[in-house]
Parts: C-alpha cells; structure tokens; sequence
C-alpha cells in the first residue's frame, strides 16, 4: 500500500542480529538510491570500541539515535531516511548484557514507519562489534526481536535471503512496497 507523507521522510530501520548484513545493505541502499543513512552510531563511539561499554553509554546512544532521526525528519532531504540499527537494537543489548532495557526504547521504535528485520547470516564474518560466533546463539537471540517487534505492534518486515544481492533487493522492495511519497 501507497503512503502519502506530508513533510517528512518514510523512516527505515534496519535492525536485527549481528552478522545480518544491516550495515552492507544500508550502504548499498544509500549509495544506489540516494537515500540518507544514519549510520550506526556505535560502530564510532569510544567507549563501544574500547570494549568498556556501560549501561549509561548505551542510554546515551540511543538519546543520541532518537536526536538524530528527528533532525533528520525535520530535514527531510529525501523521500526514505534508513537507520543502520537503532532503539531496539540497543535495548535489547542493553537487556543482555546488563540485564535491563533502556529509557526511550518505544520512542524509538515508535520514529520509525518500517522496521526491517534482517537475519542473521549462517556463515560467521568477524567484525569488532560482533560477540556471539554460534549460529545457535544468535539465531535464540533473533527470535527475541521478532517477539518485540510483534509485540510493539510496528510495521516491520523480514529480510531473510542468503545472498547480498537477494537482500539488498528484498529490501529495497519492502521499502518501496511500504510506500514513498
């Protein structure tokens, strides 16, 4: 169905596991549909790097991403904005490793019109960011956010192809099947 959007941006957000592809994908998009990407904000944060992540830098993260999508709505530059992860990534990080959710969580969910949930990829690429190399690990944890999301009652689709070009086109049509102005 075809959305029309006064004013702003159709808000995408690609969230999921790691080692899904959602940072790949988001460039591509933005690079070959000229659309913003907001990337994801702990691939440069400090503290994220340095292995000394607390509780607080993950509140402040996500006060920073909520931040973000708002000046870019308001902005509205282009007819699609993409999030490279977000507010459910975070809380869910949040909840795993120190046990409780962040602040804002709904609010950021709640910026978003369409949430891509890509899964988790069989084969382990390493990455800096990335902790859980069992496929078993991160496929329970992939279930998690499918729970969430169902529960949240957000728009979201899944993006379960194998191969790169499968789900960067996967993706690209739910975007524009969820309707761009």
């Amino acid at each position: 169905m075809r959305l029309r959007r006064l004013n702003r941006p159709l808000v995408v957000v690609l969230t999921g596991v790691e080692n899904a592809g959602k940072t790949t994908i988001g460039e591509l998009l933005s690079l070959r549909m000229k659309w913003p990407l907001i990337p994801e904000a702990a691939r440069t944060d400090a503290p994220v790097l340095a292995g000394k992540t607390t509780l607080e830098d993950l509140q402040r993260l996500q006060d920073q991403f909520i931040d973000d999508v708002e000046d870019h709505r308001r902005q509205a530059a282009s007819d699609v904005l993409l999030c490279d992860t977000g507010g459910l990534v975070l809380d869910i990080w949040a909840s795993e490793v120190f046990g409780q959710g962040l602040a804002r969580t709904e609010e950021a969910m709640a910026l978003m019109d369409l949430h891509l949930l890509f899964h988790t990829q069989s084969e382990w690429h390493p990455d800096p960011l990335r902790t859980l190399p069992r496929l078993e690990d991160r496929l329970a944890l992939q279930e998690r956010y499918r729970k969430r999301l169902k529960e949240s009652k957000c728009a979201f689709e899944e993006v379960w192809m194998t191969f790169g070009a499968e789900r960067y086109q996967r993706a690209r049509d739910l975007i524009l099947a969820h309707g761009t102005p």
